[in-house]
C-alpha cells in the first residue's frame, strides 16, 4: 500500500512539474512577445510532420492531460514510388522555408532531417521557444480518406481546454491558408476541421494550423505528391495565406 501511494505521488509531483514548467515557458513567451517592435521580422515555425522512425511511447494530449495519445509516426510510402510521406513533409517545407525567407520573414524548421525522434509536444516547445508568431504545421492524411487531391486544415476548436486565446487567430490562419492553397493548386476545397486531440496544438502557445496535403495512399495524390511542381504550389499557397493573415489580423 505505501508503495502504491509513492508511486501516485511521484507521478502526480512529475504532472505538477510539467504543468508549472509550461506555464513559466508561456509567461516568459507571452512577455518577450509583448515587448517586440512592429517592424521587426514575422517568426515562422514549420513543422515537417512524421519522421523516419515512428515513436512508440505516448504523450499527454495537452499540458495536464491525463488522456495521452500515441507518439509521431512515420507515414505512408508511395506505392508506385516509395516516397515516404516523412520525406514529403520536409521537402514541402524546405519550399515553403525559401519562399518565406525570400519574403523576408524569420524561419525555424522543427527538423532539417528525418532521422530524428522528437514527439508532437517537443515540436510545440521549440515554436514557443523561438518566440513564434505562428506556426504551421505540414503533414498527409493518414489513411488516404481524402478526395483525390484535396487538402484539409486542422485547427482548435473555440473550446479548447489548453488555448483558450488561441482560437481567433488560429482559425482566421486556417482559413487564410486553405483558401490560397486551393487558388494556388485548383485543387477541390476541403474544410478547416476543428480538432482538440493533436498535442502540437494544445501543447503551443502560438495560433498554429495542420495542413494535410494529402496521402501518398491515395494513388491520384501520389501522382502529384511526387512532383517539385505540385510541391511548390502547395508551398506557394501557404506562403500567401500566411500573407494573407498577417494582413488581416
Amino acid at each position: 500500500m505505501r508503495e502504491t501511494f509513492k508511486r501516485i505521488l511521484r507521478g502526480y509531483l512529475i504532472l505538477s512539474l510539467l504543468i508549472i514548467g509550461w506555464l513559466s515557458s508561456a509567461n516568459v513567451v507571452e512577455a518577450k512577445q509583448s515587448t517586440k517592435a512592429s517592424d521587426e521580422p514575422k517568426v515562422i515555425a514549420i513543422d515537417p510532420g512524421y519522421q523516419q522512425k515512428a515513436a512508440n511511447g505516448k504523450e499527454p494530449v495537452g499540458p495536464g492531460a491525463f488522456k495521452t495519445t500515441s507518439g509521431v509516426i512515420s507515414g505512408n510510402i508511395g506505392e508506385e514510388t516509395q516516397y515516404a510521406e516523412y520525406e514529403m513533409n520536409l521537402d514541402i517545407a524546405r519550399k515553403l522555408e525559401n519562399i518565406l525567407e525570400d519574403k523576408g520573414y524569420t524561419v525555424i524548421l522543427t527538423r532539417y532531417s528525418s532521422d530524428v525522434n522528437i514527439s508532437d509536444s517537443g515540436r510545440a516547445m521549440m515554436a514557443n521557444t523561438a518566440e513564434a508568431d505562428i506556426m504551421v504545421g505540414i503533414t498527409a492524411n493518414s489513411d488516404g480518406s481524402l478526395t483525390d487531391n484535396g487538402v484539409e486544415i486542422i485547427c482548435q476548436s473555440e473550446d479548447n481546454p489548453y488555448n483558450y486565446g488561441n482560437y481567433g487567430r488560429a482559425r482566421l490562419l486556417s482559413d487564410a491558408v486553405l483558401g490560397s492553397i486551393v487558388q494556388s493548386t485548383g485543387n477541390s476545397k476541403g474544410d478547416v476541421i476543428e480538432d482538440d486531440n493533436r498535442p502540437i496544438i494544445n501543447w503551443s502557445i502560438v495560433p498554429t494550423t495542420i495542413i494535410e496535403v494529402g496521402s501518398l495512399a491515395n494513388s491520384a495524390d501520389e501522382e502529384l505528391l511526387v512532383t517539385d511542381e505540385y510541391q511548390e504550389e502547395i508551398a506557394e499557397g501557404i506562403a500567401a495565406g500566411i500573407e494573407s493573415y498577417f494582413t488581416q489580423k
